[in-house]
């Protein structure tokens, strides 16, 4: 991986370093399931909204043939299929540069690292706030996890009394998403979750090697900034069933040296490249994502979801 100072081109493996990079440090793409690379715009994802039936035979109710012999029913299924679609769409990210500045770096590996270091950590925080929080959603319909799992009335509130430990918040958690016919999968959360974790265990008097169903749950902390800490959320979930993603085009990169870049939001001019002598590097990515929430044997009912929320108090709110 190099800048050529000249032409100042990067070869396509350092996209794909940074496409490497976010799919491994976003939690919401470590955990989720990634589906095949879309095709084209829209992918039709299939989920089950109702199930097959079978039944005894000789129990059904009777009809009789053209000799006039009564003969029993076969039951009958009627199988739907809710289409969910996966809408591609792209995230952005702009990131100038002065010539100077490359002129005068004598390590351009290094430059490059550390150009890819700081675009991964920007997609990896957008990715995330919208797959947990729903921030700036670009599909209509999705709102983030947290916001769904509310609605489905998923919500522990554990308000870090010393009769309402942690633990029993996470098992409260697990056993609505296990009556809702999934399996919990993992816990995630941000940095907080450490330390309530280890507050639970000194305050309930757990060995550490004996915390059963709940210390086998596998445990995700979240550096990339999507989860408040001054208001903190945990999430539990079957994540491998109940989030799914896909990409329509990885990660492209492209460089100019003469374009004009404004504000997003206000219209305004922030660089003309070629008259401050400056480049500037454009990574773009296109996916899709969505919760999938399909019936199952346990629970084919509307109250059903594959995650659930707990809410803890406000930090400095005791």
């Amino acid at each position: 991986m190099a800048i050529v100072n000249s032409s100042v081109v990067l070869p396509v493996e350092y996209a794909r370093g940074v496409i490497t990079g976010i799919v491994g440090k976003s939690k919401a793409l470590e955990l989720g399931y990634r589906l095949p690379n879309m095709r084209g715009k829209t992918y039709k994802l299939n989920v089950l909204s109702s199930l097959p039936y079978a039944g005894w035979v000789k129990n059904s109710q009777t009809t009789p043939n053209a000799e006039g012999t009564e003969i029993n029913r076969k039951p009958l299924s009627v199988l739907a299929w809710e289409g969910k679609d996966l809408v591609a769409e792209t995230i952005a990210c702009l990131v100038p540069v002065s010539k100077e500045t490359l002129a005068d770096v004598s390590d351009y590996v290094d430059l490059a690292g550390q150009i890819q270091e700081q675009v991964i950590g920007a997609f990896q925080e957008v990715i995330d706030k919208t797959a947990f929080f729903g921030t700036d959603s670009p599909w209509a319909g999705y709102n983030g996890i947290v916001a769904d799992a509310t609605t489905a009335g998923a919500v522990v509130n554990w308000d870090g009394s010393a009769g309402d430990s942690f633990y029993k918040a996470i098992s409260q958690a697990m056993k609505f998403v296990e009556t809702s016919g999934y399996l919990p999968d993992a816990i995630l959360g941000g940095p907080s979750l450490n330390s309530a974790l280890r507050d639970s265990i000194t305050t309930l008097g757990i060995n550490v090697t004996d915390q059963g169903q709940i210390g086998a749950l596998y445990k995700h902390i979240s550096f990339t900034g999507a989860f408040d800490e001054n208001a903190p959320k945990y999430i539990v979930g079957d994540f491998k069933r109940g989030l799914v993603y896909s990409f329509r085009e990885e990660m492209a990169m492209d460089i100019s040296k003469d374009a004009t870049l404004v504000d997003p939001n206000t219209g305004a001019t922030l660089y003309n490249l070629f008259q401050q002598n400056m480049i500037a590097f454009r990574f773009e990515l296109r996916m899709a994502m969505a919760i999938a929430n399909p019936v199952n044997r346990i629970n084919s009912t509307a109250k059903r979801f594959p995650f659930a929320v707990i809410v803890a108090p406000e930090v400095g709110s005791n």
